[in-house]
């Protein structure tokens, strides 16, 4: 009695055994797997490759009306690297996807750096239908900070000697001097003195 082994095309067909990341079909290619989310997590004729994450594409092609920022690969605002599946962003990009931007200098230390959804909560308003309104951030500074990296030290003010604009109104210095943001010291205008400029000056001047 002689047995024959036998070998389907699509055994001898598909490059690796699809390197273990899917299956030969009986069409003699590879039919790669998919993750739990149904996208594909393997790509190539031997399915080789790895996907990356995918986020809303910052721009991409337009896909209907309306729709600019398809769904994509590192949200095109990276390279996808096939080895390890890893997204490497480019500068002022990061997340899993590349999906967001920085914030400057990480808020220099001096505050926490927040979504637009958040900065618009924070500013009692509401930012969330949006396409980016998780992807622009910004920073949400410590007090005695400013600026858009929180690197600026904020001087301290209080109201105008002279019944002016003062801290009220939002200025520095008490509305009587100009703020040095590098240090948070107050260099006040002629005739008026103190940390805050809050004082005026009895000196009389005769020309």
């Amino acid at each position: 009695m002689i047995l024959i082994m036998c070998i389907t095309k699509t055994q001898a067909a598909c490059h690796r055994h699809c390197n273990g990341h899917g299956y030969c079909s009986e069409y003699q290619h590879c039919i790669c797997n998919r993750g739990l989310d149904g996208e594909a997590a393997f790509i190539g004729a031997d399915c080789s490759l790895r996907t990356c994450p995918k986020g809303l594409a910052w721009m991409g092609n337009v896909v209907k009306a309306n729709d600019v920022h398809p769904m994509v690969e590192c949200s095109n605002k990276g390279l996808c690297d096939r080895i390890s599946g890893v997204c490497m962003c480019y500068t002022n990009y990061e997340g899993l996807a590349c999906e967001r931007t920085v914030c400057p200098n990480d808020c220099s230390g001096r505050g926490e750096c927040y979504a637009a959804r958040q900065l618009a909560d924070e500013a009692g308003a509401t930012y969330v239908t949006p396409w980016d309104s998780s992807k622009h951030v910004g920073c949400v500074c410590d007090a005695g900070y400013r600026g858009v990296s929180c690197n600026m030290v904020e001087c301290p003010s209080g109201a105008d000697t002279l019944k002016g604009f003062g801290n009220e109104a939002g200025r520095d210095c008490s509305g009587r001097g100009i703020c040095d943001y590098s240090n948070g010291n107050c260099r006040c205008f002629a005739g008026y003195y103190g940390v805050r400029c809050e004082l005026q000056t009895t000196f009389l001047t005769f020309s």
